[in-house]
């Protein structure tokens, strides 16, 4: 059997994405209040997000609470977002999993989203150094066209922490896209499942379904022996 190699997700994976969540509302809510004295923001966007509303949220608080908007606050509201400042924390098991995977050998990490926004994730976290090899899905082409489930991003990492015939892993959370492409190359899939995650953790893809499910990443050693 070849060398392990282990490459990670980041969002509700290493991290509580309703972290960065938490800190993009607060500067929306700051935004709305300078721009249109509007109170609330934050804590109604925080509703929705609770509510399984993420992909309607920008649309529905500029609805309810800024009456006669136009279309260019959207965008505006979504930049205000993505270029909140980042204060992130590591899970406790995610720290664990990174030391203990890093010492034996090189890891790699997956990550879907706006280039910017996932860079700025990685540098609050102080990732960069602990991984050999990082891949921003929206930096391989445009209109995510190479987003998860595209093999395209796996295959890369495969060409620059392993070689053929090493034994690769991939960790993630969301079943509806981070397990197809890992399934159909023959690695080992595990999907951490938490509570308060921000993706629904149940909701699959034909061919995507983990072939593990944990509910921390202290045990990802019963799964890969080591």
């Amino acid at each position: 059997m070849g060398r392990l190699r282990v490459v990670f997700d980041l969002d509700d994976t290493l991290y509580p994405e309703r972290q960065f969540a938490l800190c993009g509302f607060r500067a929306c809510g700051d935004w709305a209040r300078a721009e249109f004295g509007v109170e609330g923001v934050a804590d109604e966007m925080t509703r929705l997000l609770d509510a399984g509303m993420l992909g309607k949220l920008f649309k529905t608080v500029l609805e309810t609470h800024i009456p006669g908007h136009g279309p260019e606050h959207l965008n505006l509201l979504r930049e205000v977002y993505r270029g909140a400042a980042a204060e992130l924390t590591l899970f406790d098991d995610g720290a664990w999993a990174l030391d203990h995977y890093g010492s034996k050998g090189p890891l790699g990490l997956i990550t879907d989203g706006t280039q910017s926004v996932q860079r700025k994730k990685v540098g609050a976290l102080a990732l960069e150094p602990r991984f050999h090899e990082i891949v921003y899905t929206d930096a391989l082409g445009a209109d995510r066209a190479y987003f998860k489930p595209h093999p395209m991003a796996f295959e890369r990492v495969a060409a620059a922490i392993g070689a053929p015939g090493d034994r690769f892993v991939y960790v993630g959370d969301n079943p509806a896209k981070d397990f197809i492409a890992p399934n159909a190359l023959g690695w080992t899939t595990v999907q951490v499942v938490r509570d308060g995650g921000i993706h629904d953790a149940t909701k699959q893809i034909d061919g995507g379904a983990p072939q593990h499910q944990i509910t921390s990443l202290t045990a990802l050693p019963t799964i890969l022996g080591i």
